[in-house]
C-alpha cells in the first residue's frame, strides 16, 4: 500500500511578514511575530510563547503595504526552544478581498521569483 499524499485545501508559500498576534479568551496576550509560511487559508508564524492548540486569536498581517485582518485558530504548535514556537493557524474569518489578495500573492510566488 502506497502512502497517500497530503492534500491541502489552500496552497502555501514561504513568506516573512510582520504579524500582530492578539490571543482571545481567558488569558489575554499580545505579541509581534513574523510569518514563515502564508496562504489564503492560514499561516505559520514563530511565537516566543506557547499559545496552545485550539486557541483563538486575531491576527493583523502586514503584506506589501496592506494590513490583512483575520480571526484564526491554532491547528498545530511545534516547540523549537523555550522561546521559539512554530504556530500554524487556520483563518476562520477573513474578508473576501483579503483572501483574494493572498491567492494572488501565492500564485505569483509559485509562478516566479520570491516576492515579499
Amino acid at each position: 500500500m502506497q502512502p497517500r499524499p497530503k492534500i491541502r485545501r489552500f496552497p502555501r508559500v514561504q513568506a516573512e511578514h510582520a504579524v500582530m498576534v492578539r490571543l482571545l479568551g481567558v488569558r489575554p496576550f499580545e505579541e509581534f511575530a513574523r510569518t514563515r509560511i502564508i496562504g489564503p487559508g492560514g499561516c505559520m508564524f514563530v511565537s516566543e510563547e506557547s499559545l496552545g492548540f485550539g486557541s483563538l486569536m486575531e491576527l493583523s498581517i502586514a503584506v506589501q503595504g496592506r494590513v490583512l485582518k483575520t480571526d484564526s485558530r491554532v491547528v498545530y504548535e511545534i516547540r523549537k526552544s523555550p522561546t521559539e514556537h512554530q504556530v500554524g493557524v487556520e483563518f476562520l474569518r477573513i474578508s473576501t478581498a483579503d483572501r483574494a489578495f493572498l491567492e494572488t500573492l501565492v500564485g505569483r510566488k509559485n509562478a516566479g521569483p520570491a516576492l515579499n
